[in-house]
């Protein structure tokens, strides 16, 4: 029976019908009606097609496996400005963990070979976590420039910096929208590709801001390399890698809204097919491992169970409003529901677990090139 979420209630709802409204046209008591929508009973086989036909729905959005008329694609708000200035917490607690800062310096000195002085332009900046990252390793006299639309994140970039006498200009602007006065030697992104729905047009728009020789960099994360990169000691690998669904979820947003799971590793044929040259792809070898040996290892779980919200269990009607909107997505009743427990055995396994030890590979991509 919890694998059926029974939508009585629902369309009963949007007729505006009582429950003895329903149990007179259906023949059954009220009380009847009440067991059903409360999932204490089901209602007898033979009563699913009259009880589908009396709602104009097909058997299976009765039994909640497919969505009601109505409740159809809606799409991801993680390209919006909105969403964005309400996630400046999340962005402190997991890109302080993204980098080896003797990796920086590697790609800075060696793969890049910046000698000079450049000027860095950071496309969808947030709080500026780039330019706090590239600034020391890059040659003294260099400058950092952060643009991004979300008002909140770009206040908080101005205080971080200003709190660290590091001189910087933040520009509160659509990327998209944008035309830059100046031209700059090294444009950037870091995990922005995938959240919007035209991923090559933002691409192409950086290109229009780097000098003619400058880098043009986008550094994201595929999503089915990520997917497989967590282990929690304890817990079946197998089963925390398990994401059928999601794929399909993943698949029906591209689809239906240009979301791109998979622009990591597209965007060097991206950059190469919009006409840069000497293109090359690096991966940052950043792995998160922690342990309770690591003297910051409370704050470091404290951060990644936050940043994806396993730091407690969603209750039923949160879990089912979830599980609808990922069938809208694309998923299964079925696979939803699943994804809902994996999500619920982390979250149990670490809070039953205090000194749970774990380790995390995002596979963050690294693609550049020079524009001609």
């Amino acid at each position: 029976m919890k694998k059926i979420q029974l939508r009585i209630a629902d369309l009963r709802k949007q007729k505006k019908l009582t429950q003895q409204e329903l149990a007179d046209a259906i023949g059954v008591s009220f009380q009847t009606i009440s067991k059903w929508e409360t999932a204490a009973s089901m209602p007898d086989i033979t009563l699913l097609p009259p009880l589908a036909e009396y709602f104009h729905v097909s058997t299976d959005q009765l039994l909640g496996l497919k969505p009601l008329d109505g409740e159809s694609y809606i799409p991801e708000q993680t390209g919006t400005k909105d969403f964005w200035n309400h996630r400046l917490d999340y962005l402190l607690r997991t890109r302080k963990r993204f980098w080896n800062d003797d990796y920086v310096r590697f790609l800075v000195s060696q793969v890049w070979n910046i000698q000079k002085p450049v000027s860095i332009l950071d496309c969808g900046c947030g709080y500026g976590f780039l330019g706090l990252l590239l600034l020391p390793a890059m040659p003294g006299g260099s400058t950092y420039t952060g643009i991004d639309f979300a008002e909140n994140l770009i206040q908080e970039g101005k205080q971080l910096f200003a709190n660290q006498n590091i001189a910087a200009e933040f520009i509160c602007k659509n990327v998209n929208e944008y035309t830059a006065e100046n031209k700059y030697d090294f444009v950037i992104c870091q995990a922005v590709l995938r959240h919007l729905d035209d991923p090559v047009a933002f691409i192409r728009k950086m290109i229009s801001f780097a000098k003619p020789g400058g880098y043009v960099v986008c550094m994201d994360v595929n999503r089915e390399f990520e997917s497989c990169g967590l282990y929690v000691d304890g817990m079946d690998y197998r089963e925390l890698c398990l994401h059928e669904g999601l794929e399909k979820k993943w698949q029906t947003e591209l689809a239906l809204q240009g979301r791109d799971y998979s622009v990591a590793v597209k965007a060097a044929h991206i950059l190469e097919r919009l006409g840069l040259a000497d293109v090359d792809v690096r991966m940052n070898d950043k792995v998160e491992f922690m342990t309770p040996k690591h003297a910051d290892y409370e704050e470091a779980r404290n951060d990644f169970l936050r940043a994806n919200q396993w730091t407690s269990c969603m209750g039923q009607g949160e879990e089912n409003a979830l599980i609808l909107q990922l069938m809208t997505h694309g998923m299964s009743r079925s696979e939803a529901r699943e994804y809902c427990l994996r999500n619920r055995r982390i979250a149990e396994y670490f809070s039953s677990n205090p000194d749970a030890e774990y380790s995390f590979a995002r596979g963050l991509l690294i693609a550049y090139g020079r524009k001609m």
